[in-house]
């Protein structure tokens, strides 16, 4: 992987920069397309492809069936895979569904599946063990001390296989310990890319910033990584609410806090049931408004009209496909998230991250200090 910084923002953590993986290239800041979302008849604007994400569960008796030829795990991975362009950089994640160790045998067949199908390889996300860890736990408590572990045995695993792929670090958002020793695994490993997985989580949050953001920057820009290195962000919270109306959506945040890639979300919001229930008897879609910078609900049948012309998500299909199926919305709205985001970051011929600050900072239902909150950080990390 070589990756080129082309512009420095003096405001915020943020940069351009160029990414080639083997023969494949793709510039930041970008938005990941959950390809496997992606339907044969379906399609999206070509701006939105570039960065092709791919992802599965797997639990300890998966991962071992799946060394004894059981291949659910490897055939989920490759129908999800086909959906990428050839020119495409495929990001696999394997969220390891178990809150214990990871065997390195299981670790190699996570690895295995990630090389043959992904562009890079990324430490397993461990959700299940972030979920039983409270914030604030350090190495001395028992479950973040496995989240280190594991992530050491899978780096073990690669390099038992000789495995010749980009390998990217994963950091949960448990402890500002937890991060430290994760990076400094990492940074021995001289890892060229690093994701934080926010489970759910806002990158704007005071928690977030204090647990992964500073000290992440801060020990790249220590150690003269921070503009050689891949920043990825993952199951970053859709949006954050900073009026009673207004909803910020958490991938422009996470651009301007440093972030050059922005995933998907692949975890179910923590809602009560009753929520559940009423989001089940609507089709309003809440997608990203790139006027306001905002997420909104549409109705269905406002949806040809929200969209700008350079979409090209086939809205009779949605329709067609909502209506038959409310549940569907949700799988459409990442789709056309994605394209929308993607659009707005291309728009007038690249959108940076310094322009979605400068935007953010002028909207009327921008909170002054989550600006502050992008300022302050930036500030104690940039010499």
């Amino acid at each position: 992987m070589n990756v080129i910084t082309t512009n420095v923002d003096s405001d915020t953590l943020s940069a351009e920069k160029d990414v080639r993986i083997d023969s494949k290239e793709t510039s930041t800041p970008a938005k990941a397309l959950q390809v496997g979302k992606l339907q044969a008849s379906e399609q999206v604007s070509d701006l939105a492809r570039g960065v092709a994400e791919i992802y599965i569960k797997a639990d300890g008796t998966a991962l071992e069936n799946s060394r004894t030829g059981w291949d659910n795990l490897r055939e989920n991975l490759k129908r999800q895979a086909k959906r990428a362009d050839d020119d495409e950089v495929v990001v696999p994640f394997v969220q390891y569904d178990d809150a214990e160790k990871l065997t390195e045998a299981n670790a190699a067949e996570i690895a295995k599946l990630e090389t043959t199908y992904g562009d890079i390889v990324s430490v397993p996300l461990m959700t299940s063990l972030v979920n039983e860890a409270d914030d604030g736990d350090g190495l001395s408590n028992e479950t973040v001390a496995t989240i280190v572990e594991n992530a050491q045995t899978f780096l073990k695993a690669v390099g038992k296989l000789d495995i010749q792929k980009p390998v990217m670090g994963v950091i949960p958002p448990v402890s500002k310990e937890c991060t430290k020793a994760l990076l400094e695994l990492y940074v021995d490993h001289d890892l060229p890319a690093y994701c934080v997985d926010f489970n759910r989580r806002s990158p704007m949050a005071r928690t977030q910033l204090d647990f992964i953001d500073k000290p992440l920057m801060e020990t790249l820009e220590t150690y003269g990584m921070r503009e050689s290195s891949l920043l990825y962000a993952v199951n970053a919270d859709e949006s954050r609410r900073v009026t009673e109306n207004h909803e910020t959506p958490g991938a422009l945040y996470a651009y301007t806090l440093g972030f050059d890639i922005v995933g998907d979300v692949h975890l179910p919001p923590r809602l009560p049931p009753e929520v559940f229930e009423d989001m089940e008897e609507t089709t309003d879609l809440r997608l990203f408004n790139a006027d306001t910078l905002s997420v909104v609900e549409v109705p269905l049948r406002d949806l040809d009209s929200f969209l700008p012309d350079e979409a090209e998500i086939p809205v009779g299909r949605v329709r067609q496909r909502v209506n038959s199926n409310a549940d569907e919305r949700f799988r459409f709205e990442k789709l056309i998230n994605a394209e929308l985001i993607a659009l707005y970051l291309d728009a007038g011929g690249g959108v940076d991250a310094q322009e979605i600050f400068t935007a953010l900072r002028g909207g009327s239902a921008m909170q002054d200090s989550d600006l502050e909150r992008v300022r302050e950080v930036a500030s104690d990390v940039t010499p």
